[in-house]
């Protein structure tokens, strides 16, 4: 085997998806602001790279795989999040009406292919809150560091021959509207590709930026 970093190849195309999901019948003065997902990813499939090559990928001999240094990571999704005003009685000026507080997620993995389901199911909370007429970015947990540690993610560590499991991820947020006390969810949804590439952790960070 060549001491050239091997990059993960995909052609699968990002998915975004944002829908607002209204949990109450509201009057027309508590549905100030659409709030939805403008931004996800950097506009492109997640790449998680089940196992870190830490430093270096091999040993001083450019061919025998160095173990030493691997390491396991949490992966974490960047998210651009929009709070559009449609209604006068919001004041963008000064913030004082409209604001908009995400409080948690639920994120669920369906495989493309017929594979297993990389990811189970789980919830995570937040604390974002995004005025009337902003965007904001945060990031959110996509890929815990359990679900590394178990199959079928565990089995493609140290797979060199390009084997990998892609799947889209489909996020539903939680939140309100402060003031109001709108409750509201809306949805997105991201490609990921779930893979051992040989990349050191630099390069990784790289892809995904």
């Amino acid at each position: 085997m060549s001491g050239k970093v091997k990059v993960l190849a995909f052609a699968s195309a990002l998915i975004i998806v944002a829908v607002i999901l209204s949990c109450s019948e509201d009057s027309n003065y508590d549905q100030r602001t659409v709030v939805y997902v403008s931004g996800i990813a950097n506009d492109r499939p997640f790449i998680c790279d089940v196992l870190c090559q830490g430093d270096s990928i091999f040993n001083s001999d450019g061919v025998t795989l160095k173990l030493s240094d691997d390491f396991i990571t949490e992966d974490y999704l960047p998210v651009v999040f929009t709070n559009k005003p449609y209604n006068s009685i919001v004041d963008p000026a000064n913030g004082s009406l409209g604001q908009f507080l995400v409080t948690g997620y639920d994120v669920e993995f369906i495989p493309y292919g017929g594979a297993s389901i990389p990811v189970q199911p789980f919830s995570g909370t937040t604390s974002i809150l995004v005025p009337p007429g902003e965007s904001v970015e945060a990031y959110i947990l996509i890929v815990p560091f359990a679900a590394k540690s178990l199959q079928p993610l565990v089995g493609l560590m140290y797979q060199v021959d390009d084997i990998e499991i892609m799947a889209r991820a489909h996020i539903t947020f939680h939140g309100e509207e402060i003031q109001a006390g709108t409750k509201v969810d809306f949805e997105a949804n991201v490609t990921v590709n779930f893979a051992d590439p040989l990349l050191t952790k630099t390069d990784q960070d790289k892809l995904n930026k």
